[in-house]
């Protein structure tokens, strides 16, 4: 049909199926079906108005409406007049439609009312016809229009432009060009050779209709193979979820984000499962995946169909395109399963070049050419697999709009199109991207990375993006953290629980992927609306990101923000937070942590001002848990959220005498590792005639591992640990009260960064009578076995106290077991105690508790045994 199939052939086969349906539009618990006759005859009637009005064939008109099925029949009534169609993003701010507008060029547009106020600002000339059934002054309702008449439209040519297309803008300025009739039909015409969509599949479509993929694939592709389109009411997880439900959807047309989220959401619900339960179904979900790359068979629709009825009773096969799906996503998706349908293309060549179809399937692979004219090349170098995907075929557009130097950079002297991606064919010729041209970041050294490749290296579920880019000849990156997921499952220094995340995702890579620096970002960073980073933006970001954070700017107060200034205690707060914080964005949108650098033990001392000049108490549950200025106001006016700190309780708890069952226990597991400790890691002890013989005093070593409490108790021997305290992570351990009174015997406490003045004040009230005190001044494990920042709760605490502390280098631990392995490798280790430093050694500031803490880092530092070797060096030359 090439050549002769156009947008009239397709709505006239459309209308042919009379009463079936065709789409469906899923709002709140209702779902709106359109027939296939009625899709067509409005088409109909409204492009007979729009020629009345004056639309001829070959005039570019725009469309702006947001999804759903009048964007469909408004667009296919604008297809049936031969016009040359553009789609404006329906979310352009008004700068960005200006931009388009000044662009395409273009008189007449079709939108909703809720545009017509910007568009008429822009340009009053433009004629302007709203899908609505009254339209505001200035335009007019599509519906007035409708011209119901059965002789036929003027007919146009399928080579004829039906399409102005934008490129997506991933890495610089969006291009314009034109796609025909024939454009599509090779591929859509291709498709429905290969049987991928069965005839009445209902098929979720939760992408923006102004892009290539979604109408090709999604409307005009499925429509073709006579499946029926449906519409969620939001592109959520909640409004997908009740679509996909509701609207018994058998398939999903997607991109990689969507199913990103689908599959982190299913996650979090099997982890909320309990922990058997949980262990069932991954259990059943790596057998199924196993089975299905092993065997070849598809396990999952019965082992994982209680699960894939939660996502959707019906669903069958999920579709992706516009970037590459990552394959720890990709191969749940097939172990929930379901049939997953990936491809490769871009706009340029009517948004799909390859597929892996029926009959040609390798997963992790974007499939084969369908289209039997289609042909693909690496250009790569002499003796390299990898270069750029060079293509030519029936659906490759045939040249940028009004762009010369475009055209020349993007065709070769041959005739192919330089697509700028980077890829390989294997010996099947299917076909493996690995990134863009213009997105390899070359770096000092002249090595070359794909940032996409590397983005999912550094993934964590405390991020909820992660951008890498290139910053002076080295990596850097941009996060935007899941601040919720990190005070659920860690500490509250933001800044700290990403610098370890990277840091422990870092270790295994080679020594140029591992990142030099980052920033935190506040808000999401810019991306096309098929969810892919608009790079050529991400540099400006860094550069503009101040003291490590992209800070967010103070929106509009409201009404009730201004209320909340106007009374009392929030008044004054927000004026001592202004004060104390000078040059600091103080406003209600901004970060505690990230904006105003309001750590755990800030919070302590916010706390005395708090109440000496607000007359307010404030809880550290109520610090702990405010993300915003305008959070912790709105909780402090609240009398219930106030309570004055009082950690007798808490010193009473810990301290007391722990039951002698427990005692029992915890003297023999210390007489165990008192022998098994020295053996199984060749234990080595040196200085320990450093340890003041009495009074007290606080041991302050490194953390590399989770055995370094085993090797520093075995260190210290049994004697001197019967007044030795230790300070433990309250976020690994306590969750068990049954264990509370082994863990009293063993002199152990919380260290709580959400209830830091407890923590210090139980810690000050163990050497007050004469204890000594572990504390790990890192609080994190090492990600990598190098020293970390000492954080200043050390320095608070010695600045009360004024007791010695002896600083203790542990080496060996990391690699003995390092943070990502469960159980220990034997492996030698030393620990190194130094002389203790008196008050007046590490107090150089009394004022500055991060001040005590870095002289305690050097001298802890100096104690290293690389750094010995140094000193040995210099002395010796």
């Amino acid at each position: 049909m090439r050549g002769t199939w156009t947008l009239q052939t397709f709505v006239r086969e459309l209308a042919s199926r009379g009463e079936k349906p065709c789409l469906i539009a899923v709002n709140g618990d209702t779902a709106r079906t359109l027939s296939c006759v009625k899709v067509a005859a409005d088409a109909t009637a409204f492009a007979w108005g729009l020629h009345d009005r004056g639309v001829r064939v070959g005039e570019t008109v725009g469309i702006m409406a947001p999804n759903g099925p009048d964007w469909v029949v408004a667009r296919l009534g604008l297809g049936l007049t031969g016009a040359v169609v553009y789609a404006f993003d329906d979310l352009f701010n008004n700068a960005e439609l200006k931009i388009a507008l000044e662009e395409v060029k273009l008189h007449r547009v079709v939108t909703s009312p809720s545009h017509v106020a910007a568009l008429h600002e822009i340009d009053p000339t433009l004629d302007l016809i709203v899908l609505a059934d009254e339209a505001p002054e200035g335009a007019v309702s599509w519906l007035s229009l409708y011209a119901h008449r059965t002789d036929a439209l003027p007919p146009f040519d399928a080579s004829a432009p039906a399409l102005l297309v934008n490129t997506s803008g991933t890495t610089g300025r969006p291009k314009l060009f034109e796609l025909t009739s024939d454009h599509l039909w090779a591929n859509v015409g291709s498709l429905m050779k290969t049987g991928a969509i069965n005839p009445g599949e209902r098929i979720l479509l939760p992408l923006p209709l102004h892009h290539v993929y979604p109408f090709t694939i999604g409307i005009l592709t499925v429509l073709s193979f006579r499946g029926v389109v449906v519409f969620p009411e939001e592109v959520a997880g909640p409004q997908i979820l009740k679509a996909l439900a509701l609207a018994n959807v058998t398939a999903v047309i997607g991109v990689p984000r969507l199913y990103t989220a689908l599959v982190s959401g299913m996650r979090s619900k099997i982890d909320a499962s309990g922990a058997v339960g949980a262990a069932v179904v991954k259990s059943l979900l790596s057998l199924s995946i196993w089975s299905r790359k092993q065997l070849g068979i598809n396990a999952g629709r019965v082992l994982m169909a209680s699960v894939r009825k939660r996502l959707g009773p019906n669903l069958r096969m999920a579709v992706s395109g516009g970037a590459l799906l990552a394959p720890d996503v990709l191969w749940t998706l097939v172990g929930l399963g379901l049939t997953v349908r990936t491809g490769w293309g871009l706009a340029e060549t009517a948004s799909i070049f390859t597929g892996n179809l029926p009959g040609n399937l390798r997963y992790e692979s974007e499939g084969r050419t369908f289209c039997p004219e289609s042909e693909i090349r690496i250009a790569a170098t002499e003796g390299a697999r990898e270069g750029e995907i060079q293509i030519r075929g029936p659906s490759v557009f045939a040249r940028y709009t009004n762009n010369d130097q475009a055209n020349k950079d993007s065709f070769t002297e041959d005739g192919w199109f330089r697509t700028g991606d980077v890829g390989y064919l294997d010996k099947d010729g299917f076909l493996f991207v690995t990134g863009r041209i213009k997105e390899i970041l070359v770096l000092g050294g002249g090595k070359k990375v794909h940032p996409d490749d590397l983005e999912k290296d550094y993934a964590s579920p405390y991020f909820k993006e992660l951008a890498i880019l290139e910053h002076q000849g080295a990596l850097v990156a941009l996060v935007l953290p899941d601040e919720e997921a990190i005070r659920a499952s860690v500490s509250p220094r933001i800044d700290e629980a990403v610098r370890v995340a990277l840091q422990e995702a870092a270790f295994n890579l080679p020594s140029y992927e591992r990142l030099a620096g980052f920033r935190i970002v506040r808000e999401p960073l810019p991306k096309t609306r098929l969810m892919k980073f608009q790079r050529f933006k991400l540099p400006a970001i860094y550069a503009a990101a101040e003291t490590g954070v992209a800070r967010a700017a103070p929106a509009e107060l409201t009404a009730e923000d201004k209320a909340l200034l106007a009374s009392e205690p929030a008044g004054t707060i927000f004026n001592i937070l202004k004060t104390r914080y000078p040059g600091k964005p103080v406003h209600l949108d901004a970060s505690p942590l990230l904006d105003l650098g309001i750590d755990s033990l800030e919070w302590v001392g916010l706390a005395l001002v708090l109440e000496q000049q607000a007359g307010v108490h404030l809880d550290e549950s109520v610090a702990g848990e405010a993300t915003t200025i305008r959070d912790l106001l709105a909780r402090l006016s609240g009398s219930a959220s106030v309570v004055r700190a009082d950690y007798s309780a808490a010193i009473a708890k810990w301290l007391q005498p722990a039951p002698r069952w427990a005692r029992l226990v915890v003297n023999g597991l210390i007489g165990f590792n008192a022998v098994a400790a020295p053996a199984l890691f060749s234990l080595k002890v040196k200085g320990l005639e450093n340890l003041p013989p009495v009074g007290p005093y606080v041991i302050v070593p490194n953390h590399e591992s989770d055995i370094d409490p085993m090797l520093l108790g075995a260190a210290l021997g049994t004697r001197r640990q019967k007044n030795v305290y230790w300070a433990a992570d309250a976020t690994r351990l306590f969750s068990v009260k049954w264990a509370h009174p082994l863990y009293r015997a063993a002199r152990m406490f919380p260290a709580d960064d959400r209830r830091a003045g407890e923590t210090l004040a139980v810690g000050a009230e163990v050497l007050r009578r004469g204890g000594q005190l572990v504390w790990f001044p890192e609080s994190w494990r090492s990600p990598d076995g190098k020293l970390q920042r000492f954080l200043p709760g050390i320095g608070r605490l010695l600045i009360e106290a004024g007791v010695p502390a002896v600083p203790v280098h542990i080496e060996g631990a990391f690699e003995a077991m390092p943070r990502t392995r469960k159980l220990p490798r034997l492996s030698p280790v030393q620990v190194t105690f130094g002389r203790p430093l008196a008050p007046e050694d590490y107090m150089d500031d009394p004022e500055s508790p991060q001040s005590v803490a870095n002289r305690l880092r050097e001298a802890v530092a100096a104690l290293e045994p690389q750094a010995h070797d140094i000193t040995q060096e210099i002395a010796a030359g």
